[in-house]
């Protein structure tokens, strides 16, 4: 499903300062940027950047010391703790680089969760996370404990959790970091398919450079300023290089 021209995100004029003594470090300086419903877009630039620290800020993680984010129309800013914790368990889907998955749950239980959270009956909410599952390609795994699965594996259980509650939006931070190369492609394209047939709002911090070739926007970030952004059709890839 290809992205609409309907705005999801909207950051104005953002900023992260952190007070260090006397002086005050700037994680990210005036981020102005729309994020499209139905977009795959992926946040790029070296460590130190400013992609986890704007990851968080769209992610209602942490908030911006100046400018707003706004999330359906929604300023992040203004919404009562109550709200956020539901707009974080219904709205928005996880995806992390560890994976944070529960060990001492299965993998079943760890996608049933944020259903079970939202009131969803045991019967109802196995019966989706069982489905979720198998669409990821575990439906043969899936009351393995997080430790008796391959990393790829974990990573895939995170997916399908972070479908649980079906988000509009799903945010994933270096999904494919602690992956060897051949797996973290199948979590590329998986994330890929999983964004065109929901037609959810993928936005992903990576360094991973097969992003590029799935991603509809790429954003670059630079000492916490927006670099350049380069949309699909503008992006070429050749094998060792990256001409944009």
């Amino acid at each position: 499903m290809p992205p609409t021209n309907k705005v999801l995100i909207r950051a104005t004029n953002v900023e992260r300062a952190y007070p260090t003594g006397h002086d005050v470090v700037y994680a990210l300086r005036s981020i102005d940027l729309e994020i499209y419903q139905g977009e795959y877009l992926s946040l790029m630039g070296p460590s130190g950047s400013g992609k986890t620290t704007f990851f968080n800020m769209i992610g209602a993680l942490d908030f911006p010391t100046a400018g707003t984010v706004e999330i359906g129309g929604r300023n992040l800013q203004q919404l009562k703790p109550a709200e956020l914790a539901y707009l974080r368990c219904v709205n928005i889907g996880y995806i992390f680089q560890n994976y944070n998955l529960i060990e001492v749950f299965s993998a079943l239980w760890n996608v049933m969760l944020p259903m079970r959270l939202l009131g969803m009956s045991d019967a109802d909410a196995r019966d989706k996370a069982a489905r979720l599952l198998g669409e990821v390609g575990l439906g043969h795994r899936i009351h393995h404990l997080p430790g008796e699965l391959s990393g790829g594996q974990q990573q895939r259980t995170a997916i399908a959790r972070a479908l649980a509650n079906d988000p509009s939006l799903v945010l994933a931070d270096e999904p494919t970091g602690n992956l060897d190369s051949k797996t973290g492609l199948a979590i590329v394209q998986l994330l890929s398919e999983l964004s065109d047939r929901k037609g959810v709002t993928v936005v992903s911090a990576t360094h991973d450079h097969r992003m590029l070739d799935v991603s509809d926007r790429v954003v670059y970030l630079r000492s916490g300023e927006v670099e350049h952004i380069v949309s699909r059709e503008d992006l070429k890839i050749e094998i060792g290089s990256i001409d944009d």
